[in-house]
């Protein structure tokens, strides 16, 4: 007797794609074997991160990583996005993507901003401007709550890989859809 099992569409589980900011992640830490157990070569893997990063940023690291829209406001004259990918604002759930937190502030043009939906993934052109911290943070209307720290975790209590919140010019900013994106500009 021979039983089949059907399954529906909606009940396969959806491979996650492997990102341009996992695989870095993954290649980062293989450079520094033992980082999890040494200090010094903790310190030496985040010192590299932090200036390595914003290169990679503008190499195009982010923009296959869905952000999920927080707050479109307007900040002066100029209307701000904030995007997160964090422990508990993200479309993807994997490894290290699990472990991820980074915020994203830029300037959009007053139809762009309009026409965003907040609470919706989006994905991300951008240029690496400036970490924003405790001296820069009004400059982008944002809210810094945490220390400005940046890099992989420091103590065994934590897991998160800090990226930070970051000033970025976005170039394009894509509704996220697993099939097609809808593209707004700036």
């Amino acid at each position: 007797m021979t039983l089949l099992a059907c399954v529906s569409n909606s009940d396969k589980v959806k491979e996650i794609p492997t990102l341009k900011i996992v695989n870095y992640l993954d290649t980062l830490q293989s450079k520094y074997p033992n980082n999890k157990t040494n200090s010094a070569i903790k310190d030496e893997l985040n010192d590299f991160f932090k200036k390595d990063f914003k290169k990679k940023i503008n190499q195009g690291i982010l923009e296959d990583l869905p952000f999920i829209l927080d707050k479109v406001e307007k900040c002066g004259k100029r209307y701000v996005v904030s995007l997160q990918h964090s422990l508990t604002s993200k479309v993807y759930k994997s490894r290290l993507l699990d472990d991820l937190e980074i915020d994203l502030y830029g300037f959009v043009d007053e139809k762009t901003a309009k026409s965003l939906i907040e609470k919706k993934p989006y994905l991300v052109k951008c240029k690496f401007i400036e970490y924003i911290n405790f001296q820069n943070n009004q400059k982008y209307c944002a809210t810094v709550l945490m220390s400005p720290f940046m890099g992989f975790p420091s103590d065994t209590y934590s897991s998160a890989i800090q990226l930070g919140a970051l000033g970025v010019k976005i170039d394009l900013i894509s509704l996220f859809n697993d099939k097609t994106n809808v593209s707004n500009s700036n």
